[in-house]
């Protein structure tokens, strides 16, 4: 009895060596680390910055005045200054305001607010930024649709009312990582304007947002 235990005590402790001579296999440990997401930016500037600025203004104009000799001064740069390309939408809004009623009353001035029905407005992306519509330009309808500058078609002037609440959706549909472009505005006030335009006033406010692409 003694011998059978004797060996079934060495028999365990065989096992046991063996058993611990496993841990001795050849291994090696490698490591993944630093696995980061880091978010690109969309981040659209206007005239190198992010306040609002004033794309075009005038005072005292009158019937035949224009600025279609300096269209240039009627621009603002729209600059995507993030690390993501974008699509670029737009909208505007028009206010229109009567001029002050005179003193003493003139019955040859009646104050309305019908400059924004008058005056009219051509919008368009100057993209070779040379100050007026010219090859590679892209054209905003007052309609919410965009057009391509072609030999022989001008610029779609429609009264500055009839852009009122309008959306462009896509005006730029691939606005590269720092791409600069000029929005500008070619504006008239027509010979045929009236007295009823007199003293009043018309704003136009254009917003433009940069969208993440699909």
């Amino acid at each position: 009895m003694k011998k059978i235990i004797g060996l079934s005590i060495a028999a365990l402790l065989i096992l046991a060596l063996v058993g611990g001579a496993t841990w001795a296999l050849f291994s090696d440990t490698e490591t993944s680390a630093n696995n980061t997401l880091v978010a690109g930016t969309l981040d659209l500037n206007i005239n190198g910055g992010n306040t609002a600025v004033s794309t075009f203004s005038a005072a005292n104009v009158k019937p035949g005045d224009n600025n279609d000799a300096n269209q240039a001064a009627a621009s603002s740069i729209l600059l995507n200054k993030g690390s993501l390309a974008g699509k670029l939408t737009m909208s505007a809004a028009v206010v229109g305001l009567a001029g002050p009623a005179p003193v003493p009353a003139d019955p040859d001035i009646v104050p309305t607010n019908s400059l924004k029905d008058v005056a009219t407005v051509a919008l368009y992306i100057d993209k070779d930024g040379d100050g007026h519509w010219s090859s590679g330009d892209i054209g905003l309808k007052s309609d919410g649709t965009t057009y391509a500058y072609a030999v022989g078609t001008p610029l779609s002037q429609a009264a500055m009312s009839a852009y009122d609440g309008k959306n462009w959706a896509s005006v730029l549909p691939n606005m590269a990582t720092t791409e600069s472009d000029k929005f500008a505005v070619n504006w008239e006030v027509p010979t045929a304007a009236t007295n009823a335009i007199q003293g009043g006033s018309a704003t136009m406010t254009f917003t433009f947002v940069l969208n993440q692409l699909p």
